[in-house]
């Protein structure tokens, strides 16, 4: 008999248990390493999103260093029908905030100041967050964070409001979207449609799949790559295309859609919010 037919030897108890052993510790001792790689550099992937986050909002409200932010999230509580928002400015680690509840209708619930690292009651679900400029005391800009479902999974976006609540800028933050289809819902060209644009006239967007005119998709572009003229050229157009449904991504319509939709909900939802908010946060550095 070759040897490549030669049957293999049985293994006894013994034999098996040290396999067993010898795997489960390579096993426990590979899963080690990971978590203390993991560990080790979590906490810089967290910081350096942080300060990503930062540095966009800033960019995206034209800030310069005289300005504070304050992070408000947002969260629902189920059991007690009610949504808590707290407040705390952003970046300062440990600073006090203060926390507002209100019913699902609207209703003051409560309020109170809260220490740093105070812990969130416990069974809330987030909601989201959105973040408020500030200069010499008064807001400056906000920036909220929205989301929709798009293509794939979810979109989340950064929407940039004047205090007008006018479009000052608009990012996509998070999507799966396919390249070169889904995914140039997120290229500065495309999120350009959206700036300058009135709460009122944002309300009423929807997506078109006519073709873009060049004059517009030019001026967009320019402005993109921040050339000189560029804001110029979109302002003088944005008259004309401010009556005008945002022109879709060609073959990626239900990802336009899905972006639109969601800035819309984003800017008429915070309107509301901040109605409610403004008299216990306004006053908030």
């Amino acid at each position: 008999m070759s040897a490549a037919l030669r049957p293999l030897p049985k293994l006894g108890p013994a034999e098996i248990l040290r396999i067993v052993a010898s795997m489960t510790v390579a096993c426990l001792a590979g899963a080690a390493m990971l978590g203390a790689v993991f560990m080790a550099t979590d906490r810089y992937r967290a910081a350096a999103a942080l300060r990503g986050e930062r540095a966009a909002i800033r960019d995206m409200l034209a800030l310069d260093s005289t300005a504070t932010l304050v992070e408000v999230k947002q969260f629902l509580a189920p059991e007690r029908r009610q949504v808590v928002y707290r407040a705390a400015p952003l970046g300062a680690e440990g600073a006090p905030g203060h926390e507002v509840t209100f019913t699902l209708d609207g209703r003051p619930a409560g309020e109170r100041d809260v220490a740093g690292g105070t812990p969130l009651a416990a069974g809330l679900v987030p909601l989201g967050r959105m973040f408020v400029a500030k200069r010499a005391g008064v807001p400056a800009g906000f920036v909220v964070e929205g989301e929709s479902r798009g293509f794939k999974k979810r979109i989340r976006m950064f929407v940039a409001l004047r205090p007008d609540f006018s479009i000052a800028d608009m990012r996509v933050i998070e999507h799966e979207e396919d390249p070169g289809l889904g995914a140039e819902v997120a290229t500065p060209w495309f999120r350009g449609q959206f700036v300058d644009r009135s709460a009122d006239e944002v309300a009423k967007l929807d997506v078109t799949k006519d073709p873009m005119p060049e004059d517009w998709r030019a001026a967009l572009l320019a402005m993109a790559k921040r050339s000189p003229g560029g804001s110029a050229r979109h302002a003088a157009l944005l008259p004309r295309e401010r009556a005008k449904p945002i022109y879709a991504v060609t073959g990626a319509t239900i990802s336009s859609r899905a972006v639109t939709d969601g800035v819309r909900a984003t800017v008429d939802h915070f309107r509301r919010r901040w109605a409610l908010l403004e008299p216990h946060l306004g006053g908030l550095r």
